[in-house]
């Protein structure tokens, strides 16, 4: 049975770190759990992430904008509902 390279204990699952390689319990498997020599690395997102997963603060003109959006789509279907109603 594998044992975990930080406490020693065995595991049926061990999880292997993907900066330091090396296999841990469920309980150490977070590099920051596990003292990970690459923590560093561990903490940021690679370039080809950074961009994907980089959120761009909102700010409260675009969510009126998008309220007023939905607003009238919601008037517009009313509208049309009604209309048809009428038929």
């Amino acid at each position: 049975m594998p044992k975990c390279d930080a406490c020693g204990e065995g595991t049926n699952m061990p999880y292997t770190c993907n900066y330091c390689g090396q296999e841990h319990c469920k309980k150490h498997q977070l590099p920051e759990n596990h003292n990970c020599p690459n923590i560093a690395e561990a903490n940021t997102l690679g370039p080809e992430l950074r961009r994907e997963y980089q959120t761009v603060p909102s700010t409260s003109k675009s969510k009126l904008e998008d309220k007023r959006v939905w607003i009238t789509v919601a008037v517009v279907l009313v509208g049309l509902l009604t209309v048809l109603l009428l038929l």
